[in-house]
């Protein structure tokens, strides 16, 4: 599978966005993606794979997203401390 981190990805609503971090949580992989054109539309996704491309398909279980809210503030703010 191909590293997203920091990569720059196209929606199939025609949006793009940036990938600024991913995660493994229960055997799956997540994106916390932000939007190139408006800083205030960050989504967390998940990926799938289909015929050897990454799918990204938006979260929209509540206690997923809180779950992978906090692990995403988690690692960033570790980031930030080792910087």
């Amino acid at each position: 599978m191909e590293d997203l981190n920091y990569g720059l990805v196209s929606l199939s609503s025609g949006k793009q966005y940036f990938v600024l971090e991913s995660i493994m949580y229960e055997y799956d992989t997540y994106d916390l993606i932000l939007n190139v054109e408006d800083e205030n539309d960050i989504k967390i996704v998940s990926q799938d794979v289909k015929n050897g491309k990454t799918i990204l398909n938006d979260v929209t279980d509540t206690y997923l997203l809180k779950t992978l809210s906090s692990l995403f503030d988690k690692k960033i703010r570790e980031k930030q401390q080792n910087m």
